[in-house]
């Protein structure tokens, strides 16, 4: 005759201790699955674009503001030898003081930039932009008509490339401004800038590649 349960003689679940090894089996596999899957996982770079040879020289422009501004460096470096041209030797190669007082109040620029003389003397020239000049924004850069567009018009395609000069909030008017240099024929280069990084030229200055 079966043993009755005593009255308030508490219940007790019983769960087979294969049921627990099983679960407890599962529940590391897919630990270690997640683990390995996170140790492996190869990270997405975006790839960095080529530099390709060229024998052409470049022409700049700055993407800056969501502007694009023609630096003119052969402009500004015409200007420079001839102002350099003007000065004996002695001065060219001597302390900053007198190369400056040298100079006087003789002001090398276009109408977007000014060369800062002072880094004359060791062979760079540094660009400082003029204030509130604005340059062409991206309803008016891919214009026929733009002064973008014409001053790619009188540039030869198979002598020269574009290089632009990007800051970070102008991207967008890059590409577009590069669309427009692509479709006149010409290769062209990109060069990121800090937002107050000087544009310079010379001596460890600008140097951009096609790509």
């Amino acid at each position: 005759m079966p043993q009755r349960k005593k009255k308030g003689e508490p219940e007790m679940l019983i769960v087979s201790f294969c049921d627990i090894v099983t679960i407890t089996t599962a529940a590391m596999f897919f630990a270690l699955l997640i683990t390995v899957q996170e140790a492996v996982k190869i990270p997405v770079f975006q790839p960095t674009p080529r530099a390709v040879p060229t024998d052409k020289e470049p022409i700049f422009f700055e993407c800056r503001g969501d502007q694009v501004f023609y630096v003119d460096k052969d402009g500004l470096d015409n200007q420079v030898a001839k102002l350099l041209s003007t000065l004996n030797p002695g001065i060219r190669s001597g302390d900053l003081s007198q190369f400056l007082k040298a100079i006087g109040g003789q002001e090398i620029g276009n109408p977007y930039y000014r060369v800062d003389p002072k880094y004359l003397l060791v062979g760079v020239m540094a660009l400082e932009s003029r204030p509130d000049v604005k340059g062409e924004d991206l309803g008016i850069v891919t214009n026929v008509n733009s002064r973008f567009s014409t001053a790619l018009s009188q540039i030869d395609a198979n002598k020269r490339y574009i290089a632009f000069l990007v800051r970070d909030d102008s991207f967008n008017v890059f590409r577009h401004a590069r669309s427009v240099s692509d479709e006149a024929g010409f290769d062209s280069g990109w060069e990121l800038l800090g937002m107050d990084e000087p544009i310079k030229f010379g001596a460890g200055g600008q140097s951009i590649t096609v790509q």
